[in-house]
């Protein structure tokens, strides 16, 4: 009987989550400007089985042997490498002509968008540290939200199917 609350409360965390990302989201869009931005460097981090993500000093792309070396591990198959994820980091100048970076809290296993390329960055007009990238927002409500009304249905159908005998 426990795990069946147990989804139900995590779900309805998701639920809170996804909604509050949404909110931002939507605040964000009524005041934001949109400008271009240069892919600068890539954010790296390295997940490595039972030592988990450790950060990576900027740059491109790795192998894992290279990877392992950064982080301190030696190399040679006695770590288990689960990825190395790469987030884009995006200068662009504001319309007051202030420059910021923006790290983006998506990271992929290769380093998309390529050093130097043009991308759309969305800032918030009172304060241009504040920014997203245009596609990034869907995922970042999208999956809590789903992830979220899936556990309380299961949670649901537990509950009312009621202990088994």
């Amino acid at each position: 009987m426990v795990l069946p609350w147990g989804l139900l409360i995590i779900g309805v965390a998701l639920l809170l989550l996804g909604a509050l990302r949404w909110q931002y989201a939507q605040s964000l869009a009524r005041e934001s400007v949109q400008v271009m931005g240069e892919v600068i460097s890539h954010d790296r981090a390295l997940n490595v089985e039972g030592r988990g993500r450790i950060h990576l000093p900027k740059g491109g792309e790795l192998s894992e042997d290279e990877a392992l070396a950064m982080a301190g591990l030696p190399p040679g198959g006695r770590f288990n490498v689960e990825s190395i994820q790469y987030a884009p980091i995006v200068r662009y100048q504001d319309s007051r002509g202030g420059w910021h970076e923006y790290v983006s809290p998506l990271a992929v296993q290769t380093p998309t968008p390529a050093v130097g390329e043009t991308v759309a960055v969305n800032y918030r007009r009172s304060a241009p540290h504040e920014a997203s990238l245009p596609g990034t927002r869907g995922w970042l409500i999208g999956v809590p939200l789903a992830l979220g009304i899936a556990l309380c249905l299961v949670a649901l159908r537990l509950l009312l199917r009621g202990p088994v005998a």
